[in-house]
C-alpha cells in the first residue's frame, strides 16, 4: 500500500527530544496536522468529546448567519457524520458531553445576540434532543466544564448585557441546578479544562472595560472555592483551552486582529511557556482532547464574522523523563505512542527495570496479533520502538509490553 503523506497536511512540523545537562528529556514545543475539513465552515463554536467523536453544535456559519447543525468528527476514522440539529439556531452557547449524553446550556439565539436560560439534552437511544430544565438566568459566550458527572457553566453575559461570573452547576441525573461561588473576574468568550480535580478557567474579556484577559482562575467543585493562578502570556478572548497530559493549552482568540499563541500551563510549577503556533489563526473555537492530539476545528480567521472549515490536530511529544542516565530504572513502565493518531509512523518508549526477555507487540480490536515490534532479550533500561504502520489499515489498535511476568497495554490510533 503505498503511503498516503497528503494527510499529514502541509502544516507538519517535526518533534525533537533533546536531552539538557540534567539529563532530563526536554520536551518540544509541539506539532501541527491537518485532517478532514470541517462540512459547515462556522465559528462561535464549542466541541465536545463522547466516546472517542468530537461533537460540534451551532453556531454562526457564512455570512453571520446562525445554524442548528450538529456534525461530528471521528478522528479514527477522519470522517464526518451528523446527528438530529438542535432544536433552535444557537451561537455562543455552552456544550457539554456527561453520563454519555450531550448537553446545550444557554447561549444566544437566532441570529440575534439574545442570551436563553434554555437546556437541551440529546439522548442517542432515541437520536433527539429533548429540553431540561432551564438554568436560573440566561447566558450567552459562557464556558461549560464536565466533572464527575456534573456540568458547571461560568461566566458569560446575562439577559441584560452585563459580563458576569456566575457559576453554577448541573445534576442531569437529578435534572436540577444549584448556584456556587462566583468567579472572582467576570468575563465572557472565555475558555476552560479539567485537570484532575480543579476546573481551570482561563482569558476572555470584559466588554464595559474594553479589555481582554489573561486571568487563570481555578475552581474546585469539592471545595466550592476558587484560587487564582499564575496569569496567562497573552490577554485575549474568543479562545479555546484544552487538557493534556496534566498540562493546560490555550489557542488563538481576537480582539486586536486575530491570536495565533499556543500556551502550555503547568499546574506543578504554576508556570508558563509558548509552544508553536497555530498554522491558521482563528477565535470563536473550541478545543477537545481525544487520545493524545487537541483538535481546533472550525473558527474564524478575521476578527469578526469570518469563518473557516479547518481541521487541525495539535500534540506534543510524551512527557517521558528520563531523569538520570546514571541510574538504572526502577519502574516497568509503557508511555503513551506519539504522534497519536498518526500516519504513517509512530514512537513507542518503555521502560524495562530489568535485563531478560520481552516482547512488544500490536493487536486490533478483536484480539488478533497484528505485528512483533520486540521479542527477545533487552536490557535493563528505557528504550523506543519505532513501527511503521504503511500496510495496516486505519482503526484502533492495542500494543501490549510484556516482560518478567508484568504485562501493559495502550490504544493507539491509525488515520490514513
Amino acid at each position: 500500500m503505498k503511503t498516503k503523506r497528503s494527510l499529514l497536511g502541509a502544516f507538519f512540523i517535526p518533534l525533537l527530544l533533546i536531552w539538557n545537562s540534567s539529563g532530563v528529556i526536554a520536551q518540544s514545543t509541539g506539532a501541527w496536522f491537518t485532517r478532514k475539513p470541517l462540512p459547515t465552515a462556522r465559528q462561535e463554536i464549542p466541541h465536545a468529546v463522547l466516546n472517542g467523536k468530537i461533537y460540534i453544535p451551532g453556531g454562526f456559519a457564512s455570512g453571520g448567519l446562525a445554524t442548528n447543525i450538529v456534525e461530528v468528527f471521528d478522528p479514527a476514522a477522519n470522517a464526518w457524520s451528523t446527528i438530529a440539529p438542535l432544536p433552535i439556531r444557537m451561537h455562543h452557547l455552552a456544550f457539554a458531553a456527561a453520563n454519555d449524553r450531550l448537553y446545550v446550556l444557554g447561549g444566544y439565539t437566532s441570529n440575534s445576540f439574545l442570551a436563553t436560560a434554555r437546556v437541551f439534552e440529546f439522548d442517542f437511544t432515541i437520536n433527539n434532543w429533548t429540553e431540561k430544565a432551564s438554568m436560573s438566568g440566561e447566558r450567552g459566550a459562557a464556558i461549560a466544564a464536565e466533572h464527575d458527572g456534573k456540568i458547571y457553566v461560568i461566566g458569560g453575559v446575562n439577559s441584560s448585557g452585563a459580563v458576569v461570573g456566575t457559576n453554577q452547576v448541573y445534576d442531569p441525573v437529578a435534572n436540577n441546578w444549584k448556584d456556587l461561588v462566583s468567579m472572582p473576574t467576570p468575563r465572557e468568550h472565555l475558555a476552560a479544562a479539567v485537570i484532575d480535580s480543579l476546573i481551570y478557567v482561563i482569558g476572555g474579556r470584559n466588554f464595559s472595560e474594553a479589555a481582554n484577559y489573561s486571568r487563570l482562575e481555578a475552581y474546585s467543585p469539592a471545595t466550592n472555592r476558587w484560587y487564582t493562578k499564575e496569569d496567562m502570556p497573552t490577554p485575549r478572548g474568543g479562545l479555546a483551552a484544552a487538557a493534556l497530559r496534566g498540562k493546560l493549552y490555550v489557542f488563538g482568540g481576537e480582539i486586536p486582529g486575530v491570536f495565533s499563541q499556543v500556551e502550555e500551563y503547568d499546574p506543578m510549577k504554576n508556570s508558563w511557556q509558548s509552544m508553536t503556533s497555530m498554522p491558521l489563526p482563528r477565535h470563536g473555537i473550541g478545543a477537545a482532547t481525544v487520545a493524545d492530539t487537541i483538535f481546533i476545528i472550525g473558527g474564524g480567521p478575521v476578527q469578526g464574522f469570518g469563518v473557516s472549515n479547518v481541521n487541525s490536530g495539535f500534540t506534543v511529544s510524551p512527557a517521558t523523563a528520563v531523569r538520570d542516565k546514571s541510574k538504572a530504572p526502577r519502574d516497568f513502565a509503557l508511555y503513551q505512542n506519539y504522534p497519536n493518531p498518526f500516519n504513517p509512523s509512530t514512537a513507542i518508549r518503555f521502560v524495562v527495570p530489568n535485563t531478560g526477555p520481552v516482547t512488544l507487540k500490536i493487536f486490533n480490536a478483536l484480539g488478533n496479533e497484528m505485528a512483533t515490534l520486540v521479542n527477545g532479550k533487552i536490557e535493563a533500561g528505557t528504550h523506543e520502538i519505532h513501527w511503521l504502520a504503511d500496510r495496516v489499515p486505519a482503526g484502533i489498535y492495542f500494543y501490549r509490553l510484556q516482560a518478567q511476568n508484568q504485562s501493559l497495554t495502550r490504544k493507539l490510533i491509525i488515520i490514513k
